[in-house]
């Protein structure tokens, strides 16, 4: 397989460089060189408080006494104060519908403000000890677990260097993923007491962030973020308000605007990288388009920029009566296969419990069109219980984490045990995601789903020819393998899409970022041929 792509003059220039360098190889000649999250709740965004009183956001507990007419923006009275609800708000329904006469805790946008951050449904019991949580209530804090009890949950915990003690009396809540260490909680301390737990929960992983960039944010920055996102609509000017997946953004001059991967265009995913303000809402420091356009030329059709596409590992559990075109059954998940998919058995034979690796694209009718299917190695083991699906969200939760996800077209159910990783920008509509999971009583529920860089997502891109690779590792879609390429080493994930059947000396390009640790990690990879390849400058379509 090999792809033609529509590039724009920066990256023309790049892959220009690295195609001369091939050529000069071709003809005995020396070469030349060529060479963090806002999470949302109800569709709003969720901030930290960074003031004086250590991350506290001021709060209260109170009954609903009145609410607007027709709606949920505006005035409302809880416990005897005016409270403005704005379209930031975020209303927490997890314990159930908010109305007048249940018991709500409301946190202030900051100190001495009369607008609402969010507003949760409490226990009846809340609202009898009334006050601040500055007053009968205890504090609240914010921290990454570092440790805890070997079993259950009471005894001693370590947050962020600090042991606090959680009692038979402390409520847990897991809305945002179970506890773990490394996972990002708020504690509500006991009236009076500097380390017992009256709550806990788990929190948005970018609230424990903090600033770390070197740079000084401008004044009224309380947090910052970054996420992939689908871009619903944005200014013609470029300054003003941008709603990229289900999170309104505001560019200004000062915002920062990158094209070298295409024009901006609705539909297409970005990258955003942002301040949050004082009053909940986000500045946008920088954006820019994400992912490259491409074309497949196994059949000619202009693809966009993949994200209806994806990719999974697992075993099949149905194949057709007849033959291997038809509908098939992996992991639970069923794909169409027609006479234009790729079918690569290595040798092998495609048959029920055998591990294979499927490509597809999500058609117009939401049907999961095979594109090239590979049967992997017995490292997959048969009957594996585990499978892994890559691909782009299509929606999530209102509130928390807990309930439905699709993933280009294909629901999973996450439950309080489920855990998730926001290490590449926050879970949005149109984030890039792997999603571990495994089918019980029917359902495909998530064990692990994190957040990734989308393909020809990467800062860096790179041709040369394939001196090796290993294919096999990646069997289950739970394994990194590293591949060199034109003299460079590259990490493959299990959420790298690799297209085409590639063997050492072919020709690819691939497409990567910098990893924490210094590796290079491939987003993606794909064969090119010197006499198909065509440069061809980038176009709104």
């Amino acid at each position: 397989m090999s792809l033609r792509f529509r590039m724009s003059s920066h990256r023309w220039w790049v892959v220009a460089a690295a195609m001369l360098t091939l050529l000069m190889i071709a003809l005995n000649t020396s070469p030349v060189s060529a060479a963090d999250t806002a999470v949302v709740q109800d569709g709003t965004p969720a901030i930290r408080q960074a003031n004086e009183n250590n991350g506290e956001r001021p709060s209260f507990y109170g009954l609903v006494e009145q609410m607007p007419e027709g709606g949920q923006i505006g005035d409302w009275v809880i416990g005897g104060k005016t409270v403005v609800v704005t379209e930031q708000t975020q209303l927490n329904v997890m314990r159930g519908e908010i109305t007048t006469g249940v018991c709500v805790k409301v946190h202030w946008m900051a100190q001495g403000s009369t607008t609402a951050h969010e507003i949760e449904r409490e226990n009846p019991s809340d609202c009898n000890r009334g006050g601040d949580d500055h007053g009968d209530d205890g504090a609240e804090v914010y921290g990454i677990v570092e440790a805890m009890p070997m079993s259950g949950t009471v005894g001693a915990w370590t947050v962020s260097s600090q042991v606090y003690s959680v009692t038979e009396q402390s409520e847990l809540k897991a809305e945002y993923g179970a506890f773990d260490i490394g996972r990002c909680v708020k504690i509500h301390l006991a009236a009076g007491a500097t380390d017992t737990v009256r709550e806990m929960e788990t929190e948005r992983s970018y609230k424990c962030d903090g600033h770390h960039d070197d740079d000084a944010p401008p004044a009224g920055v309380i947090g910052r973020g970054e996420l992939y996102g689908e871009l619903k609509s944005f200014p013609q000017e470029l300054v003003g308000i941008w709603e990229v997946g289900t999170l309104t953004f505001t560019a200004t001059t000062d915002t920062e605007f990158k094209t070298k991967n295409g024009p901006f265009t609705v539909g297409e995913i970005v990258k955003i990288e942002f301040y949050i303000l004082q009053d909940g809402s986000f500045l946008a420091r920088e954006i820019k388009t994400a992912m490259p356009d491409w074309e497949d030329d196994n059949d000619g059709e202009h693809h966009g920029n993949g994200h209806d596409e994806g990719h999974a590992f697992g075993t099949i559990e149905q194949l057709p009566a007849n033959g291997l075109i038809g509908a098939w059954v992996v992991a639970g998940v069923e794909y169409s296969v027609t006479e234009q998919t790729e079918l690569n058995a290595k040798g092998g034979t495609f048959a029920i419990s055998e591990t294979v690796k499927i490509e597809f694209k999500v058609d117009s009718n939401g049907v999961r069109v095979a594109k090239e299917i590979k049967l992997k190695s017995p490292q997959g083991a048969p009957g594996q219980e585990e499978a892994t699906f890559v691909g782009f969200i299509d929606s999530m939760p209102d509130a928390g984490y807990v309930g439905l996800w699709v993933v280009n077209g294909t629901e999973f159910s996450a439950t309080v045990r489920s855990k998730f990783k926001e290490d590449h920008g926050a879970f949005t509509v149109g984030a890039y995601v792997k999603v571990e999971y495994r089918m019980v009583n029917g359902e495909r529920v998530i064990r692990e789903i994190e957040t990734e860089v989308p393909p020809g997502a990467g800062d860096d891109d790179h041709i040369g020819e394939v001196e090796s690779m290993d294919d096999s590792v990646m069997a289950a879609g739970a394994a990194n393998s590293i591949w060199v390429i034109g003299g460079r080493s590259f990490v493959v994930t299990p959420s790298t899409r690799v297209s085409g059947a590639l063997t050492t000396s072919d020709t690819a390009w691939v497409n990567s970022y910098v990893a924490a640790d210094g590796a290079q990690v491939a987003t993606r990879i794909a064969g090119v041929t010197l006499d198909s390849f065509s440069y061809m400058p980038l176009t709104r379509r």
